[in-house]
């Protein structure tokens, strides 16, 4: 029997921890695993997707745990989708621009509902990077354009459709996935501009829709004027976040499995997070053992504050 406040920091670690599952059903070893951890979030992958329908039997499989506020998934269209092609998939970001905000709106509208449909709650988009590179780069198309004011235009209608179908938009990749065309899924990109340069142009959109948003994803990016940790992981960029941007809602890390923090093991990793002032730790390769790890990690974190 466990005691009351091992209970507590149980409950407080998984508050912090938005998971993944293995599949389209929900497994029984899994069932267990979130009774233990009771995360905050769920973010569901193509692995977990055999139609819209099969995902919103999977959401509808987890009602029973009350500590899953969020339902979410990387739905931003073009290349980055989880859900089968179809009327309510979004071109590429670089394409939506090209159909002007009018018809813009009213497709982001059109994903938006469908998304609530289904039972998801949170898009991990729009994308405000600033484009930089080649299309086929870890950016590339997936930004709305090279101009902050443009990137800035486009993503608050894709903000305003989401929230207006009850979904929570997350903006991405801060502070700037543009200034590199290295994929922080395999290793950790080094920012080539100056904090001033890149506080003039690709953190404009932070500083105006942050709190329109109310939730950031921060990168795994190195920039070693300001830290030599990676911005999802480095309470000077939180600071810069929280003081410079002004941002005053939820922020959370990219996956923290990618490849970009091998150098750091499961518990480094967590206590970085606790110690950085992000507020949510993303863990998405839905294999169970890891998110124990962490979760445990979390715990023991927690018992030496």
């Amino acid at each position: 029997m466990t005691s009351p406040k091992l209970e507590r920091l149980k409950k407080e670690a998984g508050e912090r921890l938005i998971v993944s599952l293995s599949g389209i059903t929900l497994t029984k070893s899994e069932m267990s695993m979130l009774r233990e951890v009771s995360p905050c979030g769920i973010i569901y992958f193509k692995r977990n997707v055999e139609s819209c329908e099969s995902l919103q039997n999977l959401i509808k499989s987890t009602k029973c745990f009350d500590s899953i506020e969020f339902h979410s998934i990387d739905e931003e269209g073009g290349r980055v989708r989880r859900l089968p092609k179809d009327d309510y998939s979004l071109p590429s970001m670089k394409e939506l621009v090209t159909y002007g905000k009018e018809v813009a709106a009213e497709k982001i509208g059109i994903l938006a509902q469908k998304l609530n449909e289904i039972g998801i709650n949170m898009n991990m988009a729009p994308n405000v990077d600033l484009r930089s590179g080649e299309d086929n780069s870890i950016v590339g198309d997936r930004s709305f354009g090279e101009d902050p004011e443009t990137v800035v235009e486009f993503a608050s209608i894709y903000i305003k459709k989401m929230q207006e179908a009850g979904v929570f938009p997350v903006i991405k990749h801060f502070p700037g996935h543009g200034t590199t065309v290295i994929d922080s899924h395999s290793e950790l990109p080094l920012i080539n501009k100056p904090f001033e340069n890149l506080f003039s142009e690709d953190l404009v959109p932070y500083r105006k829709l942050a709190n329109a948003s109310g939730f950031v994803m921060k990168a795994h990016l190195l920039l070693p004027e300001i830290s030599q940790l990676p911005a999802s992981l480095a309470p000077e960029w939180d600071k810069i976040l929280r003081k410079e941007i002004g941002f005053s809602g939820i922020s959370m890390t990219d996956d923290i499995e990618m490849h970009a923090l091998d150098r750091f093991s499961a518990k480094e990793k967590t206590e970085l997070f606790f110690r950085s002032g992000t507020d949510k730790l993303l863990i998405c390769s839905g294999k169970e053992e890891t998110i124990l790890e962490m979760h445990e990690a979390a715990v023991k974190f927690l018992e030496t504050k």
